[in-house]
């Protein structure tokens, strides 16, 4: 079946993007683990969160951006302990800003 569907994007700054995933040197900012495997250009393969959503006018910044494996970044979206996980990034990164 076939479904027609309405969704908002976001544009990111991509100089955002590069930073927060330099910084995170290959390993997950929320579990330590290493990036599950490597892109076709050898870089690791992280997905780069927003911990104030931007459709929460959360801000485009390294202040409020983090690098997670796939894992870390589905459970910030879906966990049950979603909250206690936001806490505890805020405490563990220290560029991150409360917004």
């Amino acid at each position: 079946t076939k479904r027609n569907e309405s969704k908002t994007s976001y544009n990111r700054l991509e100089t955002v993007v590069a930073w927060v995933l330099n910084e995170s040197n290959g390993k997950c900012e929320y579990c330590d683990k290493p990036a599950p495997f490597k892109r076709v250009n050898k870089r690791p393969y992280l997905e780069v969160h927003h911990v104030k959503g931007l459709a929460d006018n959360g801000s485009d910044d390294i202040t409020n951006a983090v690098a997670l494996c796939a894992n870390c970044h589905r459970a910030f979206h879906y966990s049950i302990d979603r909250v206690a996980r936001i806490d505890k990034i805020y405490k563990k990164i220290v560029r991150l800003e409360r917004e």
